[in-house]
């Protein structure tokens, strides 16, 4: 019941020009054996319907089922994934060309570092490999995608390097606005069980009332929630919701958690998912931090802040600069070269919306 928060981070834009400009398909090659289709390109580059289908083929299922639900047709709740999958495939092959032009090789050291993560994750060599195979890639593959994507940062913070710095001023404006939620003050760790109250709540309520008792009888809470939770996100971890800071809360919970001593359970607390029980297990203390400890965080927020506008700007003018065309327009989102309007952005506070 957490609200979400997050770092945002340099992502490919999701979108498509609206040129309206008209093209042969001979100027275009479409990639060795696709004879699908080309429905955009960049220079002589053509991106086909073929293309734009296998991306969309791991979700086909998903997209049935929500035509299903809401009574759109299969192409219709597709075509928007459609236009995302050719903005996304423009995009990787103008920046394609813009490494080739700038002679841009990726850092070995940084491919070896990325690769050697990924196989730490799957714990041994045959699970890595097995992943590899599925997901139709080799060792050999899999690096040269790595490098593809080293190298396209190395050109995004080349070249928008001065457009990302962060004036100091505006590190003291977010410190300011944020300093109260940047540290550890104030902090509870805690668990809770969740019966969520949709169209019953009376069984909801009955439901958490029958946890109380045993609760109250000396159940293992974290036992109890593992069975009896409707938390997705902590029912398989006993119910414990981690360091968080009751204010990031909705109110009920938010109030309830405050007023807890650690080790305490609390009565069932209403709220808009349900009914909670909550346990505090630890609370912290201390002042506010300095900013020198937090600048880092600060500034990595911020750039990312900035690069949601610079980084679909820099985009835009490599499409137009790489003479971006549709050739079918249904594939197209009004939205990739079209400046968006300007809009004051004040420093925003650090505090999230509630789920």
């Amino acid at each position: 019941m957490r609200k979400s928060f997050f770092l945002l981070s340099l992502v490919l834009l999701v979108g498509a020009c609206r040129t309206g400009a008209k093209s042969s398909s001979n100027a275009f090659k479409a990639p060795a054996g696709d004879s699908t289709a080309i429905i955009a390109g960049i220079d002589t580059i053509g991106i086909t319907k073929g293309q734009i289908e296998k991306l969309l083929q791991p979700m086909v299922m998903q997209i049935a089922q929500q035509a299903q639900q809401t009574g759109q047709s299969f192409d219709a709740v597709a075509t928007p994934l459609r236009r995302q999958a050719t903005a996304q495939l423009l995009i990787q092959e103008v920046v394609k060309a813009e490494i080739a032009k700038k002679k841009i090789v990726a850092d070995p050291k940084k491919v070896d570092s990325i690769y050697n993560a990924i196989s730490k994750q799957y714990g041994d060599s045959a699970k890595f490999q097995a992943a590899m195979m599925q997901a139709g890639d080799t060792p050999a593959s899999l690096r040269e995608k790595l490098a593809q994507q080293v190298a396209a940062q190395t050109l995004m913070e080349t070249a928008l390097a001065d457009s990302l710095k962060v004036p100091q001023a505006r590190i003291d404006s977010f410190f300011a606005a944020n300093k109260d939620k940047l540290g550890e003050s104030g902090k509870v760790r805690g668990r809770h069980i969740l019966k969520l109250a949709k169209d019953d709540t009376a069984k909801a309520r009955k439901s958490i009332l029958e946890i109380a008792a045993k609760l109250a009888k000396g159940g293992d809470f974290a036992a109890i929630a593992r069975v009896e939770s409707d938390d997705p996100g902590s029912k398989d971890k006993g119910g414990d919701l981690g360091w968080f800071d009751p204010k990031d809360m909705v109110p009920e919970f938010a109030a309830a958690a405050a007023k807890l001593e650690p080790g305490k359970i609390s009565e069932p607390v209403r709220s808009q998912f349900g009914w909670h029980i909550i346990q505090i297990q630890d609370r912290k203390s201390g002042a506010a931090p300095k900013l020198d400890s937090v600048k880092p965080m600060i500034e990595n927020i911020l750039k990312n802040q900035q690069a949601e506008r610079v980084v679909p700007a820099w985009y835009r003018s490599l499409l137009k600069a790489h003479n971006a065309q549709f050739l079918d327009t249904t594939y197209r989102e009004p939205s990739l070269f079209e400046e968006p309007k300007p809009a004051a952005a004040p420093v925003a506070p650090m505090a999230e919306p509630k789920k």
